[in-house]
């Protein structure tokens, strides 16, 4: 192999994970040699959950609601305000809802939907898959999955 033919292969090479690592939703994941190197400046989620509770206030409605608790290593404030919520159902992408959970500046979790306005139906919310996509100001992201109860 020729240093030019080498160099060039190199260079194809980073351009590939260049094009990997600057995606719209990069996301920090395992840097064990299994599987996608860490981002050791991605936030993290510490916990998460979406939930569908029934409410009686006048009227009867569900509301799913989404809970947690997310860090960054140059400290929570440094996490974006709101983060993109994602719902699958049997493997595929159904709705994506945009800036509807809130991250305030000590790192909490807040969201929420109602089951009427959503398109998620509360009858049986295990068949939910739920990404939430939690960024730092830097750009850096983090996804959490959780099933819905």
């Amino acid at each position: 192999m020729s240093l030019k033919r080498g160099v060039r292969g190199v260079i194809s090479a980073l351009g590939l994970v260049a094009l990997v690592a600057c995606g719209d939703k990069d996301t920090a994941t395992d840097d064990s040699g299994d599987g996608p190197a860490v981002n050791p400046d991605a936030p993290t989620i510490s916990s998460f959950t979406v939930i569908c509770q029934e409410y009686s206030s006048g009227d009867t409605y569900f509301l799913w609601e989404i809970a947690g608790q997310a860090n960054d290593p140059q400290g929570a404030e440094n996490l974006e305000l709101y983060a993109d919520l994602e719902a699958y159902r049997g493997g595929g992408l159904i709705e994506t809802f945009e800036g509807l959970v809130v991250i305030s500046r000590d790192g909490q979790i807040v969201g929420s939907i109602r089951e009427d306005t959503s398109g998620l139906s509360c009858s049986d919310p295990s068949e939910f898959l739920f990404k939430l996509y939690v960024s730092d100001v830097e750009g850096n992201v983090t996804v959490g999955e959780v099933q819905g109860a």
